[in-house]
């Protein structure tokens, strides 16, 4: 039997996102599945993952904004830092395969180019200028060998580049062997910078059939909820769940980014992925302004509802708004709904034949690319 190739990922793996976790874990899975192949996660942090900074928080602005509220909020983070992340330290070490949790920096790539036969980046958000994680190291900047380069579901998170780093983007982009997408925007995208065509594929958390993801969900005791699941606070989606959960004769439960929270919606503990999975797929109602928020429902079947995001300092609603439009399911959003008794019922059959496709055509992409 002839060895196998090596695939490095990259993408934020190390990171107390669900979403972020379960697409690498989701990616991973399927390369390593595929025959003739293993993949491995490299471990890169432009800034150490979830941390606060102190340089991108109050010490760096004039004195008179260093209100006691704002230290107490920042010194609160540091503490809660690390309990949040053991919750998703434990998921690496139980679910990615042969992970190094050991943080690589850009030192430290140079020495890397000959470990893999190929290096795949994506997907998540890697190629958002805006996001403070990444550099040029999601362009694969450190390979020499541009027949290495891949990337998969690769994600711009808007609707453009910046204008002063549109040329770095069509010189790292233009090295790219095999070119995916996660969003029909990235595919106009690199239309426009590039003489390149990129393809349109699904996220890699989609990839994978739900009874994967059932295996490793922890149930939640509650029954009988409707899952408020936030990215970004939103007054509007919180009144909307709770108006649902009085119709229907349910409660809420609140979950904003990695935490949970008590009955006054603020967070009071962290729950891992495992967790957040177990919450989404024994929900009566998914509500949401997250991206994987949707994709999970889409998996788990549920009926959800979704409102864009208005206060993110990084505006990602194109990714939204892209994968409702996939799959014909637009007025999802809640000011669509005139009368909650009368809640129109997503047609799943419909939206798994359409998944299926995709799935075909994004494993037949990632094949494809690696044989390259």
């Amino acid at each position: 039997m002839s060895e196998k190739k090596k695939i490095g990922m990259l993408t934020f793996s190390y990171s107390s996102n669900p979403g972020s976790v379960l697409q690498t874990y989701a990616l991973q899975d399927t390369i390593s599945n595929m025959e003739g192949y293993t993949a491995s996660i490299i471990n890169y942090q432009k800034i150490q993952a979830g941390k606060p900074i102190i340089g991108e928080t109050i010490f760096t602005k004039p004195i008179k904004r260093w209100t006691v509220k704002k230290v107490a909020e920042w010194v609160a983070r540091m503490v809660a830092y690390p309990l949040r992340m053991s919750k998703y330290e434990k998921f690496f070490g139980e679910y990615y395969k042969n992970f190094n949790p050991k943080r690589i920096t850009r030192e430290d790539l140079p020495s890397i180019e000959m470990e893999y036969d190929k290096f795949v980046v994506g997907s998540d958000q890697v190629w958002n200028y805006d996001s403070p994680n990444v550099d040029d190291t999601h362009f694969l900047d450190f390979v020499s060998d541009s027949s290495k380069k891949i990337s998969y579901a690769a994600s711009f998170g808007k609707n453009g580049v910046p204008e002063e780093k549109k040329e770095d983007a069509k010189k790292y982009i233009s090295d790219f062997a095999s070119i995916s997408v996660r969003e029909e925007v990235g595919v106009e995208i690199v239309s426009d910078l590039t003489d390149k065509k990129a393809e349109f594929v699904l996220d890699p958390s989609l990839l994978l059939d739900k009874e994967r993801y059932q295996q490793m969900a922890i149930k939640p005791r509650k029954k009988k909820y409707v899952f408020l699941y936030l990215r970004e606070e939103s007054p509007q989606l919180e009144k909307f769940a709770k108006d649902l959960a009085k119709c229907y004769g349910l409660t809420v439960v609140k979950v904003i980014k990695h935490w949970m929270c008590n009955k006054q919606g603020k967070g009071f503990y962290a729950i891992g992925p495992r967790q957040w999975i177990g919450f989404m797929e024994n929900a009566d109602f998914v509500v949401t302004n997250s991206f994987h928020g949707i994709c999970f429902s889409l998996i788990f079947e549920r009926e959800f509802y979704i409102n864009l995001l208005k206060d993110s300092k990084i505006v990602t609603n194109s990714r939204l708004q892209g994968i409702l439009a996939q799959f014909g399911l637009k007025k999802r959003g809640i000011d669509e709904i005139e009368d909650l008794t009368d809640l129109d019922k997503i047609d799943y059959e419909k939206v798994n034949e359409l998944k299926a496709k995709r799935k075909e055509h994004s494993l037949k992409f990632l094949k494809e690319a690696l044989e390259k």
